[in-house]
């Protein structure tokens, strides 16, 4: 553990682009609440069909969640944080556990493609994972506000407004093409820690390339979020939620 930060686990083992997420045997439990939707959005649990969501509808661990275009998707967490989904994303709840307690949550989430703005309350020790991962990066925190932008190109945005985030490339990028065809793979090298893990803080982003190559962290400024309404509207959600 360094600087308080999560032990990171990859869930690739849970994550699976082939299908939606979370085992049939399962059982279903309730993760988190829909607190706020503008627009549209709808819920896959396994093969069945999509379900519109509603103010106050559940969302369960396995479930698979999509926004519609111009929507925005609010859940609040057991623990009181909060994941707001902006349009046309795709998120899948791959593990979720908040029954015993704040300081041993447990929460992996994997983003197909669109934004996440994550607002997670902070919880000092015990064993615990938050974490969101894209199919190129993992993104994992205890007590902070960031976003992540999963492009359709494959590469992967983090911008932190608070606390530090530890970004590193998701493992599971290089089990082989979608395909199912061959590729060649690079022979042995020595790789250290920071070329796999990058520490993100306050009022740093970092891009993530779409071969899950992690860029060098650097600062970013109001002036870069100009006429991005998807942060002015997130800014004020957290205001409020204050």
């Amino acid at each position: 553990m360094r600087g308080g930060l999560l032990p990171w686990v990859v869930a690739g083992a849970l994550l699976c682009g082939a299908r939606p997420i979370g085992a049939q045997a399962q059982a279903r439990v309730r993760v988190a609440t829909v607190s706020l939707l503008e627009g549209t959005a709808q819920v896959r649990r396994g093969p069945n069909t999509p379900q519109d969501l509603r103010q106050g509808s559940s969302v369960q661990q396995g479930d698979l969640v999509e926004t519609g275009d111009d929507s925005r998707l609010e859940l609040k967490l057991p623990d009181a944080s909060a994941l707001r989904l902006g349009p046309r994303a795709r998120l899948a709840l791959a593990a979720a556990h908040f029954e015993r307690g704040p300081a041993r949550r447990q929460l992996s989430v994997r983003l197909f493609f669109g934004k996440v703005w994550a607002k997670v309350t902070s919880v000092a020790g015990g064993d615990q994972r938050f974490q969101i991962e894209t199919e190129n990066a993992v993104a994992g925190v205890r007590g902070t506000t960031f976003r992540v932008d999963a492009h359709q190109d494959r590469s992967v945005l983090v911008r932190v407004y608070s606390g530090t985030v530890a970004v590193r490339r998701n493992a599971a990028s290089d089990a082989g093409p979608k395909d199912g065809g061959r590729r060649e793979v690079p022979g042995p090298e020595e790789v250290t820690r920071g070329a796999w893990e990058k520490l993100v803080g306050r009022q740093m982003q970092i891009l993530i390339s779409a071969d899950g190559t992690p860029g060098v962290p650097a600062p970013f400024t109001e002036a870069d979020e100009a006429g991005d309404d998807w942060s002015t509207w997130n800014r004020k959600r957290d205001e409020q939620a204050k």
